[in-house]
């Protein structure tokens, strides 16, 4: 029996076999991404808990009545985590009203500046550039 003979039956027997197509596989990433952007957020308990601070203000009340400030904080951390030159897991991002406040540490200079620019292209109405270097000896 052939191939295109097997489908027939299948298709007439109601089994479709679904063969990957860019939509579907379009349709799996935003299900990987939404699920993803799920687990990056607080549950409500955690929300009050103030003893969790290694989650960098991630639990913070303020993002659960200001989503346009939850939303442009998740931008500047996705796009700074796509920086070759910056280690986002030093940084802390905090967004009020639309202004980026960047705290932490970074190599050098040019990462400070980099950091800054792109929290501007991610959206920030102004960019507070608190972060320090570490200078290599």
């Amino acid at each position: 029996m052939s191939a295109t003979e097997q489908e027939a039956i299948d298709k007439k027997e109601g089994r479709v076999m679904h063969r990957g197509t860019t939509q579907g596989k379009a349709i799996l990433a935003g299900f990987v991404i939404a699920g993803a952007l799920v687990l990056a957020l607080p549950l409500p308990s955690q929300a009050q808990d103030k003893t969790m601070r290694g989650s960098q203000s991630a639990l913070d009340p303020h993002y659960l009545d200001n989503k346009r400030d939850l939303q442009l904080k998740m931008d500047v951390k996705w796009s700074l985590g796509l920086s070759p030159w910056i280690d986002i897991d030093h940084i802390h991002v905090i967004v009020r009203d639309g202004v980026v406040t960047l705290r932490g540490v970074v190599e050098d200079s040019s990462a400070v500046e980099s950091a800054t620019r792109i929290a501007s292209e991610a959206g920030a109405k102004k960019v507070i550039n608190l972060l320090t270097t570490e200078e290599k000896k």
